[in-house]
């Protein structure tokens, strides 16, 4: 693995393993976007005022729109995803306002800001992609069964894995730290114990 899933990894470890799922040629890419999506979340939680975490969304948007990385290794790599034309600036700046936006009407709507983003990223299933980032971040949503099921094959295995993760958490089997997660998810991956739902949303 190279910087950008490593970065994750140190960030968030479970979706760090998730993305494994994802295409080798994509996974770089996914990886740093989900990290741009923890730095902007961790701009709104550790802020001790609005004013500060607005300031700090600011900043990722000043660094893409004009190239300043100023030796943040995140930013660099993000240029270098610009530079291959594997993803617009504007596509990023339009990640961040996705949290500028929820500081400005609902800062506690975590739940939004993960499902829009994801919608973003795999737009050939956005509804489903948008119930799992909605499960991820907001505590008692459910990820139905038709939703994983539209996920579950090829190149959108990676959000279909987050999704079964976010049942495994809101099951309360879920603990940071679980060094057995890998083997979990291999044995999901192959329908071995899948958490199951306690909705049929979707």
């Amino acid at each position: 693995m190279t910087g950008g899933w490593q970065a994750l990894r140190a960030s968030d470890p479970d979706i760090a393993l998730a993305l494994l799922f994802a295409p080798p040629a994509q996974r770089e890419l996914i990886a740093d976007r989900l990290h741009l999506a923890i730095e902007s979340e961790n701009a709104l939680r550790l802020a001790s005022e609005p004013m500060l975490a607005a300031i700090r969304l600011q900043w990722w948007v000043e660094a893409i729109e004009t190239r300043r990385h100023e030796s943040v290794p995140l930013m660099e790599r993000l240029i270098a995803h610009i530079d291959a034309a594997a993803v617009r600036a504007d596509d990023l700046v339009s990640q961040v306002g996705l949290w500028q936006d929820r500081l400005a009407s609902a800062p506690e709507d975590a739940g939004g800001c993960w499902g829009a983003l994801l919608a973003l990223l795999v737009p050939d299933q956005a509804a489903a992609a948008e119930q799992v980032g909605h499960a991820l971040a907001q505590p008692g949503a459910m990820v139905g069964d038709e939703a994983l099921h539209l996920l579950s094959r090829g190149q959108t295995r990676w959000v279909w894995m987050m999704g079964v993760l976010a049942r495994h958490r809101q099951n309360g089997a879920g603990q940071r730290e679980d060094p057995l997660l890998i083997w979990r998810m291999l044995g999901w991956r192959f329908g071995i114990r899948l958490p199951s739902s306690s909705t049929t949303s979707r």
